[in-house]
């Protein structure tokens, strides 16, 4: 893994996720980061005089983007010191709103990981407000970060699976995991409510997930949700994996479903896989 791409707001999300980056930086290979920033104004904002929509001529609209990347230089700053020079850190201050602006950065920059801050209070920063649609889009992994997590060296990984589908797992083959290697103890949780023949699960496993260390653990709870949290709160879990497919962790049918499994866990990163 080489780059990590930022989107930058001013809420407290983000702010916790650009420190938990920078703290990782021993941990997580990574030498680069793109720090993206919107400067996207609605087409109503000129034309609507209201005490929603202000009038913004030109000389607001750029003392906007002034602000932004005045913003940008300082998050740099502060970058370079918490995680050290060797980082380099690149700028992408884009006029299109943050969604498109995201995927045309994705396609020109090729990074290998997102990075979103998320909090627990509604309302609060256009990172934490459009969560689902920026994790829905990107074609690339997607780290999730409370805003009350910090980071610490990964060593137990959740990944709930659906063992009808291991052909899912090619995407567990990511340089964040790989880095680690036999360091990490993955806790794979079956979200199958039915009895499983362990003999036959773990031989699947072990031909599977050569380069881990792994154990399987099943639930009898009816909400697989709950059940799955509970047990990343039971065995203190440092991240919780999501592979594609409709099983994925996040994948409840419902967008809903998805903000509820988000803001849920509370304190644990999650970390959503793409289809390679």
């Amino acid at each position: 893994m080489n780059t990590i791409l930022i989107p930058l707001d001013y809420a407290a999300g983000t702010q916790n996720a650009l420190q938990y980056i920078a703290s990782a930086q021993h941990d997580i290979p990574f030498s680069r980061v793109v720090l993206l920033k919107s400067t996207y104004t609605s087409v109503f904002q000129p034309i609507i005089s209201t005490a929603e929509y202000l009038c913004l001529d030109g000389d607001t609209l750029e003392a906007g983007r002034q602000e932004s990347a005045e913003y940008m230089d300082k998050v740099t700053e502060e970058l370079v010191t918490n995680a050290g020079a060797q980082i380099a850190v690149d700028h992408a201050l884009s006029e299109l709103p943050m969604v498109r602006a995201l995927i045309q950065v994705i396609k020109q920059e090729s990074p290998d990981l997102l990075v979103l801050g998320n909090t627990l209070e509604d309302q609060e920063g256009f990172i934490n407000n459009n969560l689902i649609e920026l994790v829905t889009v990107s074609t690339i992994p997607v780290l999730v970060i409370p805003s009350n997590a910090k980071f610490r060296k990964l060593t137990k990984i959740l990944l709930p699976l659906d063992f009808d589908e291991l052909n899912r797992l090619v995407a567990f083959d990511h340089p964040l995991f790989t880095h680690y290697g036999k360091d990490l103890r993955l806790h794979v949780f079956s979200i199958k409510k039915k009895q499983r023949d362990l003999t036959e699960d773990y031989r699947k496993l072990s031909a599977l997930l050569l380069n881990f260390n792994f154990s399987i653990h099943y639930t009898d709870e009816e909400d697989i949700l709950e059940g799955i949290l509970n047990f990343a709160e039971k065995e203190d879990i440092d991240l919780i994996t999501s592979l594609p497919g409709k099983y994925s962790f996040f994948k409840k049918l419902t967008h809903r479903s998805i903000t509820h499994a988000i803001a849920h866990n509370s304190t644990r990163p999650v970390l959503i896989l793409k289809q390679t």
